[in-house]
């Protein structure tokens, strides 16, 4: 799968070098979906996306590994990821989606405070044959448009 996201390319560059990002009170306010968050656990919208409607599922607490979850945070998480599935499903038209969680120094992640990815996978578009677009997706949604939407939905909500 290859992936275009216009600012996806500064990201190594743009990272803060001291702390953690998603400790970062900033950074939380800026990318933070408060209507899915819960005691436990906090819900952002990717800065950079892998695909529309990329949003992430992380402990408040600065954790590492799966191994340091109390049980009342393993029961709240299975109810964060229900409610960010099924807004996400909502949104974008779909029941599929990837689930994504990568743990320790040599599996990938970028950020070393625990965190599962969460993208919808609406059905794709067939531009099939000999098109070099093929296979190719395209973020097309900020995570402040995400954001935006997000807040729509819950506005028409209580209406």
């Amino acid at each position: 799968m290859r992936i275009y996201e216009e600012s996806r390319g500064k990201y190594r560059t743009t990272r803060k070098s001291a702390g953690c990002d998603f400790c970062d009170k900033e950074v939380i306010r800026d990318q933070q979906v408060k209507q899915l968050e819960g005691e436990y656990w906090r819900v952002f919208a990717c800065k950079y996306p892998y695909m529309d409607g990329n949003l992430m599922i992380m402990p408040k607490r600065h954790i590492k590994d799966v191994d340091k979850f109390t049980s009342a945070e393993w029961e709240e998480f299975g109810e964060v990821l229900i409610k960010t599935k099924h807004l996400l499903g909502h949104l974008f038209k779909t029941k599929s989606f990837n689930v994504m969680l990568q743990i320790g120094p040599n599996s990938g992640g970028s950020i070393r405070h625990l965190h599962w990815m969460i993208i919808p996978r609406p059905k794709k578009k067939n531009l099939s044959g000999w098109n070099i677009y093929n296979n190719f997706y395209f973020v097309t949604l900020s995570y402040k448009e995400l954001l935006k939407k997000i807040d729509n939905h819950y506005k028409t909500k209580k209406s």
